[in-house]
């Protein structure tokens, strides 16, 4: 079984394994999985999501459970956010942007205290019960430029001679695909009756694939979005037994749900057989699991607090659907020219007529000049949608943080995050052992372009009676294990997120406003060839401001 796996042939922040030097996926969901953005509370995202030495906020259940110990009262928590991503796209010398907005809820929980410290030998805790918004997915990308190279004709092609060797082919393999126009179980097929691609037979009968169109130039246009969100539900006690230890545990019940649209379009210039083309790809992937985190924080005195925390790999159960289709755009101007068009073979045998009306009745246009065959027209071809289902299992995570209060005044955090990529694994638990190689393959591909990263996480509170001021930064590293660009202009995958916010509090409630600022940088290839110097590549800066604002009363 031959799996489509686009989530898992990605899996490092838009790069497929294929691909020679570039990230080259925007399915990929390494983020989903590994890096979040801060999240929970506006007063915790104002900090730059750092939670390990710090407590009574509703944000600890889904960080540092150990945190719930410092309530003494009641809380319910709701925190609207806002978020608008931006990229700069740069592709054959021609830049674009996009953006696009999304409302969601940020964090809803409710924490069950109420108990005063008793300084004394004797349990306490709060339980509660949250729900936290870990990633948003909503995204817009174009670029597009002219290209007097290369075209995603020649990947196509590159493909088809790719499984023709793979699994010794022959003409009568795609011959016999003329049933299932316009829809096809094989992208090879589909590339083969949109006659983009062309066959060639040598002396020695071996059978490979050409670019219909060979040296060409057209504008080439993508155009990416994105929808989705990664969040967890989170049940998690924190208690202490003498004030001064505290520890908790949580059961984390995440999910997710990414839906991806891309096309790619290219209009000749300098055509013969066809104007152009049009493809498009669909994707979904949705899926849920479980995960375990304790955490403990011990507070020496009041001046200075240590915290961490250790979360179990996430155990996901996934399925993913994907599709395509493909438009190619014949130029009918050209038919009944020398040396221009497709010309379809004119042969009367029972075998020939049969293939032609089987095209006639799939939409295909075909018109006859001067005694032979041209074709004038292609439907829409698509490929059947794929769906697949496995396990995945996520990246370890672990916390240590360290706070600093100075009296009522106010206090500076900062936590280091080890998050363990090469810990994912994928497997089925179906009996399937062709899925169950692919599986292997593709973890062991994972771990060989990820690397385990370190995560830095600082910010600071300054209260002035009942308004608090506060500030953060977060880092996270570029994951992969070696690096992708050729050249001197290594693109920074890295993330670096800047935060700050002000909140005001009574007895009886209170309201926090935060705004964070994210950049990080990233490459595309919209096709892929053997020969890197013929195709190009797009560099995107992303940035995203966000707003959230957490109203809570306590009770």
């Amino acid at each position: 079984m031959k799996i489509s796996l686009r989530l898992i042939a990605t899996f490092s922040v838009l790069s497929l394994f294929s691909a020679k030097a570039q990230d080259n996926n925007f399915d990929a969901l390494a983020k989903l999985f590994g890096q979040t953005a801060p999240s929970g509370s506006a007063r915790f995202q104002a900090l730059g999501g750092n939670h390990a030495a710090l407590g009574a906020d509703i944000s600890s259940a889904a960080g540092n459970p150990a945190g719930l110990g410092f309530y003494t009262r009641s809380e319910f928590n709701f925190t609207p956010s806002f978020q608008n991503t931006s990229n700069s796209s740069s592709y054959l010398g021609t830049n674009m942007n996009s953006n696009v907005g999304n409302f969601n809820i940020a964090n809803i929980g409710v924490v069950f205290g109420g108990t005063q410290p008793q300084y004394k030998e004797e349990w306490r805790g709060s339980w509660s019960i949250n729900y936290s918004r870990q990633n948003s997915y909503y995204n817009n990308i174009q670029f597009g430029g002219r290209n007097n190279v290369s075209s995603i004709a020649d990947a196509f092609a590159e493909q088809v001679n790719r499984e023709v060797g793979d699994y010794n082919l022959g003409q009568n393999d795609f011959a016999n695909a003329a049933s299932q126009a316009p829809n096809f179980d094989l992208t090879r097929h589909l590339y083969y009756w949109s006659f983009l691609v062309t066959p060639v037979v040598d002396s020695q009968n071996n059978l490979s694939f050409l670019a219909t169109e060979g040296s060409l130039v057209s504008d080439q246009k993508y155009t990416f979005e994105s929808t989705g969100r990664s969040s967890q539900w989170s049940i998690a006690w924190g208690g202490t037994p003498n004030e001064k230890t505290f520890i908790g545990f949580s059961l984390g019940i995440p999910s997710f749900r990414y839906e991806t649209r891309s096309q790619y379009s290219e209009k000749y210039i300098n055509n013969t057989a066809f104007n152009g083309l049009t493809q498009s790809k669909f994707y979904t992937t949705s899926g849920s699991g479980i995960n375990l985190t304790f955490g403990a924080i011990i507070k020496p005195n009041d001046m200075i607090r240590f915290g961490a925390s250790i979360s179990t790999p996430t155990w996901y159960d996934i399925d993913e659907t994907i599709s395509s289709n493909l438009q190619a755009n014949v130029n009918t101007d050209n038919i009944g020219k020398a040396n221009a068009g497709i010309v379809l073979p004119n042969a009367t045998d029972a075998g020939t007529v049969n293939i032609i009306n089987r095209m006639k009745n799939a939409g295909y246009g075909i018109v006859e000049r001067n005694g032979e065959r041209f074709l004038s027209g292609v439907p829409l071809l698509n490929s059947n949608a794929f769906s697949d289902n496995y396990q995945l299992r996520t990246p370890f995570k672990a916390n240590i943080g360290m706070a600093v209060f100075f009296a009522k005044k106010g206090f500076l955090s900062a936590d280091v995050e080890y998050l363990a990529y090469t810990g994912m694994k994928l497997s089925t638990t179906a009996n399937d052992q062709y899925l169950a190689a692919d599986l292997d393959y593709y973890t062991g591909r994972v771990r060989q372009t990820l690397k385990n990263v370190f995560n830095i996480k600082v910010g600071g509170e300054y209260r002035i009676n009942a308004i608090s001021l506060r500030a953060g930064v977060n880092y996270q590293p570029d994951p992969y294990s070696f690096n992708f660009d050729q050249g001197s202009s290594t693109i920074n995958r890295s993330t670096l997120a800047y935060s700050s916010g002000v909140g005001f509090r009574t007895n009886d409630f209170y309201i926090d406003v935060t705004g964070l600022y994210a950049t990080t940088s990233q490459a595309y290839s919209p096709y892929v060839l053997n020969n890197r110097e013929l195709y190009p590549s797009a560099k995107i800066d992303n940035s995203y401001v966000k707003g959230v604002v957490s109203f809570g009363i306590f009770f």
